[in-house]
């Protein structure tokens, strides 16, 4: 096979495996939630038939668990990146200016890195997944 067509597969591949693992993502998540209220469903019914009294039901839980912000790692991770690019770019091309492409992250990560430290620090998650100053349900 020639590079022509190959460079040509990859996108294509790359994108139709990114699908196809969204696609996996969902209908696994999809089956197990199913599962669970098939379950539920078994449970209550076996208690139903024994007399006994119904379980409560369990809270309903979000589908993104509450994580705390990473505007300090995202802020590093940026920065880094960008000083990276910026040096690589600095040493394969010194004539012209292509270097300053990679100010573009270092731009990014600075700005993450100020947020963090003006507010990101202040920002406490709650345990139900709102943010701190929203109001209580």
């Amino acid at each position: 096979m020639s590079p022509d067509v190959i460079a040509v597969f990859v996108p294509i591949v790359a994108i139709i495996f990114g699908v196809a693992v969204a696609v996996v993502s969902i209908i696994g998540t999809h089956r197990q939630r199913m599962q669970r209220t098939e379950l539920r469903h078994r449970e209550r019914l076996a208690a139903i038939e024994k007399g006994l009294e119904l379980p409560p039901d369990p809270p309903e839980q979000e589908s993104t668990p509450a994580r705390r912000p990473r505007h300090l790692l995202r802020g590093l991770v940026f920065l880094f990146v960008g000083l990276a690019l910026t040096a690589a770019f600095y040493q394969n091309h010194s004539d012209g200016f292509p270097f300053l492409y990679g100010l573009i992250p270092v731009a990014a990560g600075i700005a993450y890195l100020l947020y963090y430290v003006i507010e990101g620090r202040h920002e406490v998650p709650r345990a139900n997944g709102t943010p701190p100053d929203a109001p209580p349900r």
